[in-house]
């Protein structure tokens, strides 16, 4: 809340608590609304996605993108989040439709944006863990590249034998140094079965030359301890640590903020 509405026309625009209403006589960018029913439309993605550069900030922007791109849907108040989900658009749709309509508010700044998006992430935490490892130090996070998210790869034969499996899925995945960081939440990882296949993913992923580093919750609800994987993600990857941004930790903190990451997890 409140529930902003766009009408037609020159018309008074109406505000209360719960509703802000616009209008406009701008002509939309073809297929920009999709039809809910009896006369009422709302924004296809990419434009709500251009629509909200204007009241997110950079990272939150980001995070965006990737719901919008992702497998998953966020919680809200009515449902949990949901998992196994078909992507509401992808990146490149969303760069076609920015590019062919750079008159709209907020479309430069969200064309920014996908830089740092990378479509297939397969749940909010996930998300999170790439902003974090993937944004520049000028914005707080650690300048390691964007990753592919849940890339598959062909198992070798004794990546088979280990797995049982043909393909491999590797959460965040930097393909040039076959390095794959594995997220390990508590939600998909729990229970005797779970640990016995996350340990034969690893090793097979692990036989055919790939570099795996685990991540579990409370690492990324750490500061320092992110702080320690991102080092290790960074010598394996053969980036030098070089910066000359001032206040590092002050940035970082903001970040996480931005991402409602806290500094240290809470422990009970």
């Amino acid at each position: 809340m409140p529930i902003h509405v766009l009408q037609a026309g020159k018309r008074h625009s109406a505000r209360s608590s719960r509703i802000v209403s616009h209008s406009t006589t701008q002509r939309l960018p073809p297929l920009s609304l999709v039809l809910l029913g009896d006369g009422l439309y709302t924004t296809n993605a990419p434009l709500a996605f251009a629509q909200m550069a204007s009241e997110l900030t950079y990272a939150q922007l980001i995070e965006l993108g990737y719901h919008l791109c992702g497998t998953y849907r966020c919680a809200t108040q009515e449902r949990p989040t949901t998992f196994n989900a078909t992507p509401l658009t992808c990146i490149g749709e969303l760069r076609s439709y920015l590019s062919a309509n750079q008159q709209l508010s907020g479309s430069a700044k969200a064309m920014r944006a996908l830089a740092y998006v990378a479509d297939g992430s397969a749940s909010p935490r996930e998300t999170k863990a790439a902003i974090l490892l993937s944004l520049p130090p000028f914005h707080g996070g650690y300048g390691l590249g964007v990753p592919q998210m849940n890339k598959e790869v062909k198992a070798s034969e004794d990546a088979r034998r280990i797995s049982g499996r043909r393909s491999l899925r590797c959460d965040m995945y930097w393909e040039g140094a076959k390095v794959d960081l594995e997220y390990q939440s508590k939600l998909f990882h729990q229970g005797e079965a779970s640990r016995l296949s996350d340990s034969r993913r690893t090793n097979a992923l692990i036989a055919m030359g790939y570099t795996v580093i685990g991540m579990t919750n409370d690492e990324l609800d750490s500061l320092t301890a992110t702080d320690v994987i991102a080092d290790s993600l960074r010598k394996t990857l053969g980036l030098r640590r070089r910066t000359a941004v001032k206040n590092l930790r002050e940035r970082r903190v903001g970040l996480r903020q931005q991402l409602h990451l806290p500094i240290e997890p809470f422990l009970a």
